[in-house]
């Protein structure tokens, strides 16, 4: 028995993780597959029996999960982000938040004949949505910037909110009793709820604050210090007043969010991993315990309700949010289709069903399947329907010129500084600060971060972004980017350096070629040969070509004193490479790296592709 428990709990790990992948690999939510394969190995197989399987700890190893998933979606929430954000933003996580939980409360009670504060419980549940389901749309849709920004913003903000929200609501429910008898002892009872959720939530939140600014635990050790930290505090809140701990930790989270920790960002990250892990677990598990008699009661007014969330209350908080506001009309209307529920709701409401049922609250088992239900409906018809929909209202970006770079050092901020006064949109990752730091006082857009990172892709806005160009020093990196956004770009529009050591004496190239995107300009135009130009003085100009100027005469008066590097003619882009032709015709506008006195490459390193020797020597 020991040894068939310990399989089943590595196999359901394994489950989790493969799930994770399928969604890489497809583009999709994670929380679909995820939820798929809970239910096929749960109601449809009966192969997994969760609280069988784990007893006791079923009940606490689902509320330390969401304890610490409640934090880190908490650790998003800065007021400093609230306030600056465009006032569509704010409506729609403040008054569309509050239409979607009022309206959903009132058709749950009319529906389906929910007790009201279980019926507004449910409502508070699916007001979240969430970067996790929004951000593999986003990528894939591609919106035009302010759809975008609007739906990344509102999915960030709404995690916390939501979920702070349902735990207020749930806390009420706790207060009043199965029997809904709210005297005197239930508002003491919800206050002390409030209370010590608040405080031990802010008393939690300044320890750690303090910990950690007087460097009090080594590096190594923080991010398992503040996990643990947290599992304590919910503990803890738990004991001193039950179905408190919840609010202590996002109470917790909001506090760290908003004490200007300058390691917060990593341990954001690291918290958002553990999150992934136990979701990829907790998921199927969550699925998996739904019963098979449980879906046989969700019946027409469980789908009308889930109508009613897609073309009701959608529209109407979007419609409310958006008055007076600069969208467009299709803009409003693709809004008012997406709003994909996520993992917060699965996960809470879980938690919450199991909790109600064991204080006796009878109808507290339909809230899952039917946060089940609408989060399952949303992804399915949202994800499947929004890049449809984005064209036929011409809200999608048909084909992106815009570039992001990976690097943002001076070649990089000096061709994207060309770019951008040609209004094309360019964004820069860099894990180097100063080159950061710099090209934002240049003005330009650029992010701190791992362009390979995970987590820093979730967190880009891809809109208007048509194609890489991987610019850094390190050749490794260079071609892992490439790989790593062919996926996103499609492999003929990601490009890199040429590595340091092609066509050079000193041996074979370090890099396979087939792994690598298109070798930038010319087989010798290696970083270091870039770098070198710069130092020099060479700098990047942008010249129109005519019928009476053409590439030829400029290629004659310039000679091997210029390296073209780019053309474009409106919004379309031809890049130059070293291995296709590249001869811009009149009425297009080349870009290069020019010098008035010496050469870009030296005569004995041209290429011994002909197209780029002749452009420079024609």
């Amino acid at each position: 028995m020991e040894h068939a428990t310990m399989l089943i709990l590595a196999v359901i790990v394994g489950l989790g993780i493969a799930c994770q992948w399928v969604a890489w690999r497809l583009r999709v939510p994670a929380i679909l597959p995820l939820l798929l394969t809970g239910f096929f190995v749960g109601p449809v197989t009966g192969w997994l029996h969760p609280r069988e399987l784990l007893g006791e700890l079923f009940f606490p190893v689902i509320s330390l999960s969401v304890a610490v998933i409640l934090f880190e979606g908490a650790l998003t929430l800065e007021f400093r982000e609230v306030r600056h954000l465009r006032r569509v933003v704010r409506r729609l996580v403040s008054v569309g938040a509050l239409v979607t939980w009022l309206g959903g409360g009132v058709a749950a009670h009319l529906l389906l004949g929910l007790d009201w504060l279980l019926a507004l419980l449910f409502g508070a549940l699916i007001v979240v949505t969430g970067p996790t389901v929004i951000g593999p749309l986003l990528r894939n849709v591609r919106p035009t910037p302010q759809i975008s920004s609007v739906l990344k913003w509102e999915s960030i903000l709404i995690d916390p909110i939501g979920a702070l929200l349902a735990v207020v609501v749930f806390d009420v429910i706790v207060a009043e009793g199965p029997l809904g008898d709210f005297r005197l002892q239930a508002l003491m009872t919800f206050l002390r709820i409030v209370a010590v959720g608040i405080l031990v939530g802010i008393a939690s939140g300044f320890f750690v604050r303090e910990v950690i600014r007087r460097h009090l635990v080594p590096d190594y050790l923080r991010d398992l210090f503040v996990l643990a930290v947290v599992l304590v505090i919910f503990a803890i809140s738990d004991v001193l007043q039950s179905e408190s701990g919840l609010l202590s930790v996002t109470v917790a989270g909001i506090f760290l969010a908003n004490s200007h920790l300058k390691v917060l960002h990593e341990l954001w990250h690291f918290k958002e991993r553990i999150s992934i892990l136990l979701i990829s677990g907790l998921f199927i598990l969550l699925a998996a315990n739904v019963e098979r008699d449980v879906w046989k009661l969700l019946n027409w007014q469980s789908v009308a309700l889930l109508g009613v969330v897609l073309f009701v209350l959608r529209p109407l908080s979007v419609l409310v949010s958006t008055l007076g506001s600069s969208l467009s009309r299709n803009e409003r209307l693709f809004l008012a289709w997406i709003a994909p529920r996520g993992i917060v709701a699965a996960s809470v409401s879980s938690l919450f069903a199991v909790r109600l049922q064991n204080l006796g609250f009878e109808n507290a088992y339909l809230l899952a399947p039917l946060t089940f239900l609408i989060i399952v409906g949303t992804v399915v018809l949202h994800s499947s329907t929004a890049k449809w929909l984005a064209c036929r209202l011409g809200v999608a970006e048909a084909a992106p010129q815009g570039f992001l770079f990976m690097g943002a050092n001076p070649f990089a901020r000096a061709l994207a500084g060309a770019l951008r006064a040609a209004d094309f949109r360019v964004l820069l990752v860099d894990t180097n600060y100063r080159n950061v730091s710099q090209a934002r006082q240049e003005g330009l857009e650029a992010y701190h971060g791992n362009a390979l990172d995970e987590n820093v892709q979730e967190e880009l806005n891809f809109s208007g972004l048509g194609r890489f160009l991987a610019l850094t020093s390190n050749d490794e990196a260079n071609t892992l980017g490439c790989l790593e956004y062919r996926f996103l770009f499609g492999s003929q529009e990601v490009y890199q350096l040429s590595p340091a050591r092609a066509g050079g004496d000193s041996g074979e190239v370090s890099i396979s070629r087939s792994h690598s995107g298109h070798i930038l300009f010319d087989a010798q135009a290696t970083y270091d040969v870039l770098d070198a130009a710069l130092r020099q003085g060479a700098t990047i100009k942008t010249t129109l070509l005519t019928e009476q100027f053409s590439y030829d005469d400029y290629c004659q008066m310039w000679e091997t004193r210029a390296l073209p590097l780019l053309a474009y003619r409106q919004k379309h882009v031809t890049v130059a490479t070293a291995d296709a032709p590249f001869r811009p015709k009149a009425g297009w506008h080349l870009v290069a790296l020019v010098h008035e006195d010496l050469p870009i490459l030296a005569p004995e390193q041209t290429s011994g592709q002909p197209d780029n020797r002749q452009l420079r020597r024609a």
